[in-house]
């Protein structure tokens, strides 16, 4: 690799910074198990404006992960993982509800804490709702945005964002 010279001694001397320094991969990757991505999830991220959530999911992807955040019609928003378990469809088709959103696929219904409600389709005495989860990260509105802490559940971050 070529030394890149910090400091040019003369004018028009562009050509010797044309080479573009290596990635610090410890610095810049914030997907899951990478040490910047690890720690930026003990803080709590702007996910998107308060406004900005009406009648339809939203696609977002934070530090790497493909989410979908939505405000139920009770009013709580909700940031869960993007594909439905059971089948895999994307929630971002899903349907808001009054507790959460439904897959748009078979119907299932999750809550904003990843709880499964309902699980149409099931037979009547299925567990599956009793027994598993979805993906979901805790929320919090402040000031028109909207916040989400993304760090071990068991660990959660001591400050609220305050503006």
């Amino acid at each position: 690799m070529v030394t890149r010279a910090p400091f040019l001694k003369t004018r028009y001397g562009g050509y010797h910074h044309r080479h573009v320094p290596k990635e610090d991969a410890e610095l810049t990757h914030v997907g899951p198990d990478t040490p910047c991505g690890e720690y930026m999830r003990r803080f709590w991220q702007p996910i998107c404006f308060s406004d900005e959530l009406h009648d339809l999911p939203r696609r977002v992807k934070i530090l790497g992960e493909e989410l979908v955040v939505f405000r139920n019609m009770s009013g709580t928003v909700g940031l869960l993982e993007l594909h439905c378990p059971h089948r895999g469809s994307s929630l971002e088709f899903g349907l808001i509800d009054t507790r959460g959103i439904r897959c748009c696929y078979h119907g299932w219904l999750f809550g904003t804490d990843g709880a499964i409600l309902e699980t149409p389709g099931e037979p009547p005495e299925s567990t599956l709702k009793d027994r598993l989860c979805h993906g979901a990260y805790p929320t919090y509105e402040y000031h028109g945005i909207v916040f989400a802490y993304m760090g071990p559940p068991d660990r959660p971050a001591a400050t609220i964002p305050r503006l």
